[in-house]
């Protein structure tokens, strides 16, 4: 009976359009991991009169917020009990980028962060207070640092539909959402359209797709040049929302910005990328590990045994591809110990002579994250080998 009930219920969260609900006094906590990269480097300065160039940024952070205002638009108090940077350098020593990250983490150490939510979970304000501006120096990496945190929560910039219509169809935002600016510190100009849509309905959680597309510049560049210095940015993400609580529980993205033909350069070269996730948890990991995506831990795992291949066909070994590791969008590091396996899930793929996939099943691990096994085989390419074969994928999920 009460399996019945809460099958039911379940049932009944999913034809409903979620909402965002917060409760004035509770505290929240988030881990969140951001990866920006410039094709071209940047310059990195530290205040000890030290500075060096570095071409990918890392930042992981535990978050704890507190809510202090909940209403039409909701005011998040956000502290950093733990956070961490690290950078490679470009034509430097790592020993040199790794000083001007620690002077980088102690002076972001003190730092108060306000977030201001739209009703709709649209992100309106984003703030930070307690950063050093004593100086010229101060004050120029304070406003770096704001630009870099700001693109560490850009993930919670993910707004819900009011219209039941849209929760079936999709609904856009003509904006540039925070997912898509820059981390720059004279801001972004440009114009951008971020489309969302409800695909999947698991776990007691919705599932949210994400994909945007602007053009996008430093906002000093596009005011001296109708095309200097802008980028062809692409998005791709999803979230989980829990239908219940009303609460963002993950949501991650990747953009690849690139520069537009009209630009100077005449080139579509790589300018800027990025990967953003966030995800909240109950508590924090000792020894300040990424915690298990909640997602994970209410996805059913499968011990089933491996089914006997086709007769004739050679199971090959994922690592005698010669392929990369599929990249699926989110899940910090959920790959890593506790009581997950190192491959989160394990596929048997049915490959035609023409080294075309043609089914596939979880044989091992999460199903919840087949879907992702099934967006990767799209583009998947396996050697022909004159007939039906079945290859075992471990896909392990991760950030780049």
């Amino acid at each position: 009976m009460h399996a019945l009930l809460a099958l039911l219920t379940a049932a009944a969260a999913a034809d409903a359009v979620p909402t965002y609900q917060w409760q004035k006094g509770e505290t929240v906590r988030y881990y969140i991991e951001s990866e920006i990269y410039w094709g071209a480097g940047i310059k990195a300065s530290a205040r000890l009169n030290l500075s060096t160039r570095i071409r990918d940024l890392k930042l992981r952070a535990e978050v704890e917020c507190k809510v202090t205002a909940p209403g039409k638009f909701t005011e998040l108090d956000c502290r950093l009990p733990w956070f961490d940077l690290a950078g490679e350098p470009v034509n430097e020593t790592q020993a040199r980028v790794d000083l001007v990250m620690a002077d980088w983490e102690e002076f972001t150490k003190p730092v108060q962060i306000i977030i201001v939510i739209g009703p709709d979970g649209r992100l309106r304000e984003f703030d930070c207070n307690g950063l050093p501006s004593g100086n010229i120096t101060e004050g120029k990496l304070s406003e770096q640092m704001r630009s870099f945190l700001r693109a560490a929560f850009s993930p919670l910039d993910i707004s819900l539909p009011t219209d039941p219509k849209d929760w079936v169809r999709g609904w856009v935002r003509k904006d540039l959402s925070f997912m898509m600016l820059l981390p720059v510190t004279d801001g972004t100009a440009g114009a951008g359209t971020l489309k969302m849509s409800h695909v999947d309905d698991r776990l007691g959680l919705a599932l949210v797709s994400t994909e945007g597309r602007a053009t996008v510049g430093q906002s000093s560049a596009v005011e001296a040049s109708a095309n200097g210095g802008l980028i062809d940015l692409r998005l791709g993400g999803e979230a989980w929302v829990d239908m219940t609580t009303g609460q963002l529980l993950f949501s991650g993205f990747t953009t690849d910005g690139r520069r537009t033909a009209s630009a100077s350069t005449g080139t579509a070269d790589q300018e800027i990328a990025q990967s953003a996730a966030l995800q909240r948890v109950a508590a924090f990991e000792p020894d300040h590990k990424a915690p298990i995506s909640v997602v994970a831990l209410r996805a059913p795992k499968a011990d089933l045994p491996l089914p006997d291949p086709p007769t004739g066909a050679p199971v090959v070994p994922f690592s005698e591809l010669a392929m990369s590791p599929l990249f699926i969008v989110g899940y910090p590091q959920i790959a890593q110990p506790y009581e997950l396996p190192t491959s989160v899930v394990t596929a048997r793929v049915v490959v035609d002579a023409e080294g075309v996939p043609t089914s596939f099943k979880a044989v091992r691990g999460y199903e919840a994250l087949l879907e992702h096994v099934e967006r990767g085989l799209k583009d998947a390419r396996f050697p022909k080998r004159g007939g039906t074969y079945v290859v075992d994928l471990d896909v392990e999920v991760r950030l780049r």
